[in-house]
């Protein structure tokens, strides 16, 4: 009794220490597994309320992945992995956006689209290609819903009912996104449709070309020690594009090292000599096994004809050297590639044949009788019983042809078929041949390639990897990180990275890199970084982060493309307030400017405001509004400051027709469904304010963890 009582005077104790257990494992299984239980827990990327599960994504990546396998592709599995989860969250929106409209696709619309009379694009390509597989002599959506739901009734099995059930419904589910693509693409463009006031405007801008004298004098003549840019006009400079800079989603500005892991030049040296001794082993035993018996040696062996020999340098040395000789082909940066004639060879290069045989496996002797009687090769074959090939040529120095059938098909007489048998996994295999042109013996050639490669060494790749921990260590701060780089013998980059980033600049396998800059503080210094393969090193500093609605104007990853801007302001102004009021007419502006007056045509809707150049839409607008023979100007361009007169107008004379211009209007300047269907134009449409909350960082392990 006296235990059980001390037992229930420490329950509470007990309780709590059980309690802190359990929290330690699940707390130790969230550090060790790089994601959080109380985080995003399966949501890979989320905006708005659209969500990207992992499952989705994990499946998606599946797909490509066995794509990319079939098509011996290798992708960047990186950016392939942040292009598919902008892809998802692209299709969440959208599925988000059908909901909030309203935009549903019913059954009977589906059927219709697959079984009507003319099936819609999206599904013509499986009807078509399941119609040519059943056999079906007159593809339809129908017919092959009919083979689907009445196998039999087409002699098919009842499991190819199964299985096109199982495609039909993977089609159905393809063809009901295209039309609800297509329903919010009409209802969208339907907003940018041209209406009366539209028309008539654009009728109004392309029916008259004006003609003007003017003049320019480019902001390159001000120098930039002779203007002051303040902050309040770098403000308003990145005012004027401040949708540029507009932030998805936040992100950090960064400089950094990449150190190339390559050879030093003892590396070189060192692999140079060992190619010398390596020729000299290949010029003094026979063969090659000496030289093969190093790794570091990749020697392919193969015999060819002069014909056939594509490099220029391997055919000459085909045409002086002797048999034994080797030489070094080739040194292309760090790979030398030497060459080895092993021995030289008359053998018929190819001959024409006819080859007959039965899939039945029964005697060949009527069909040989036949043959040699005259008869013609699709007399005698049917390609199903009795199968073969008329008049194709082969190498006779092709690998793999057994010596014997080799030896009959040189000897024997053109034009004289005969039988060879064999054994194949045990099984007689007979087949009739008849040679029907053979040509003449030339020399062949076996050579042998070896491929050498100076890798860096070990001390190499520790000295490399030494110095710039040295670095690393002494330059713990950005601002030292920044100053110090070159001196040490390292070229700064700079760049950003975000959540969504694949890697760190040009450095391929560098995400969990991401995920640490990504974790980091302002100011921070990432320790040095290795991939996997040895190919480089990298270290990178922190310099600042940016999380807010834009990019503010003095962002060091835009501070020169919007000092650049305010700039030409400055210049523009200098320009204007130079010679605004200094002459009455162009002539005497271009004088003023020391430039020569210039003459040119200038419709509102082109892109190109006669040789002024593109995109100045605020010039175009003054000339569309300028009234006859007044001089404009000097106003600010996109690259100088521009004076002119409208000296005359053109009319093309051309009624006004609604249709004709709403037409051309909505061409030109509505948003077409082709557009709607391009993720680039339209997501940013469908984000709007929203930010992407990009999780994928949690699901890899990051560097140093």
């Amino acid at each position: 009794m006296a235990t059980l009582e001390k037992i229930r005077s420490k329950s509470v104790l007990l309780f709590v220490i059980i309690i802190v257990a359990l929290l330690a494992f699940i707390l130790g299984d969230f550090l060790t597994s790089g994601r959080t239980y109380f985080g995003s827990g399966t949501t890979m990327a989320k905006a708005g309320s659209a969500k990207v599960d992992y499952h989705d994504y994990q499946s998606r990546m599946e797909q490509l992945n066995e794509q990319q396998r079939n098509q011996q592709q290798t992708p960047d599995n990186d950016e392939m992995s942040q292009q598919v989860l902008r892809q998802i969250l692209f299709e969440k929106m959208l599925e988000q956006e059908y909901k909030d409209l309203g935009i549903t696709v019913t059954d009977s619309e589906i059927s219709e689209a697959m079984t009507g009379a003319v099936p819609h694009p999206a599904a013509q390509q499986f009807i078509m290609v399941m119609s040519q597989r059943l056999g079906i002599p007159n593809p339809s959506g129908a017919a092959v819903y009919d083979a689907m739901m009445n196998p039999a009734k087409y002699g098919l099995p009842a499991e190819i009912g199964d299985q096109l059930q199982q495609l039909w419904a993977a089609q159905e589910r393809g063809l009901e996104e295209a039309l609800m693509q297509e329903k919010f693409g009409r209802l969208v463009a339907g907003l940018f449709t041209a209406n009366e006031l539209d028309a008539r405007t654009l009728y109004n801008d392309v029916a008259t070309t004006r003609h003007i004298t003017y003049a320019t004098k480019d902001y390159s003549t001000v120098a930039d020690k002779d203007v002051t840019v303040t902050d309040n006009d770098r403000r308003a400079a990145w005012e004027e594009d401040r949708e540029m800079y507009r932030l998805q989603e936040p992100v950090r500005s960064i400089d950094y090292i990449m150190v190339r892991i390559e050879p030093s030049q003892a590396d070189r040296l060192a692999g140079q000599q060992a190619v010398e001794n390596a020729l000299v082993t290949l010029n003094n035993e026979e063969g090659t096994a000496t030289v093969a018996a190093d790794s570091k040696f990749v020697v392919n062996t193969t015999s060819t004809t002069r014909g056939r020999i594509t490099d220029n340098r391997l055919k000459q040395f085909v045409d002086s050297a002797k048999v034994g000789q080797a030489v070094i082909l080739s040194n292309m940066g760090d790979t030398y590639t030497l060459a080895k004639l092993l021995s030289v060879t008359n053998e018929i290069d190819s001959i024409n044949l006819t080859m007959i045989g039965r899939a039945d496996q029964a005697p060949l002797d009527s069909l040989l009788a036949r043959l040699n009687a005259g008869a013609k090769f699709d007399e005698l074959v049917d390609q199903q019983t009795v199968q073969g090939q008329d008049s194709v040529w082969t190498s006779l120095a092709a690998p793999g042809i057994p010596a014997r059938i080799k030896e009959a098909l040189t000897t024997n007489a053109l034009g004289q078929a005969f039988i060879l048998s064999d054994t194949v996994q045990g099984q007689p295999v007979s087949t009739l041949y008849r040679i029907n042109a053979r040509h003449s013996a030339v020399p062949y050639y076996e050579l042998a390639l070896i491929d050498y490669t100076v890798d860096p060494s070990q001390e190499t790749l520790s000295q490399l990897s030494s110095d710039l921990h040295t670095f690393v260590s002494n330059n713990s701060s950005a601002d030292d990180f920044k100053a110090n780089a070159a001196a040490a013998g390292y070229t700064l980059l700079s760049g950003f990275v975000s959540s969504s980033t694949p890697h760190v600049g040009s450095a391929p396998d560098s995400r969990s890199a991401v995920k640490w800059l990504m974790n980091a503080k302002r100011g921070q210094v990432m320790p040095v970084f290795q991939d996997n393969k040895q190919t480089y090193l990298l270290t990178a500093a922190v310099k600042n982060i940016y999380d807010g609605e834009y990019l503010p104007f003095d962002a060091d990853l835009i501070a020169e493309q919007v000092n650049a801007k305010a700039t030409r302001n400055a210049k523009a102004k200098v320009l204007v307030d130079r010679y605004a009021g200094k002459a009455k007419d162009v002539a005497g502006y271009a004088k003023v400017m020391e430039v020569e007056p210039q003459t040119g045509d200038a419709m509102f809707t082109s892109p190109m405001l006669a040789s002024i150049g593109f995109g100045e839409s605020a010039l175009q607008g003054a000339v569309a509004a300028a009234e006859q023979g007044k001089v404009v100007g000097p106003l600010k361009g996109n690259n100088a400051v521009v004076v002119f007169v409208v000296t005359g107008a053109d009319n093309s004379g051309r009624e006004y027709n609604f249709e004709e211009y709403s037409n051309q209007f909505n061409r030109a300047l509505g948003i077409s469904t082709y557009r709607l269907q391009r993720m680039e134009n339209l997501f940013p449409m469908l984000l709007g304010k929203e930010k992407i909350e990009n999780n994928s960082l949690e699901f890899i392990q990051g560097f140093g963890d």
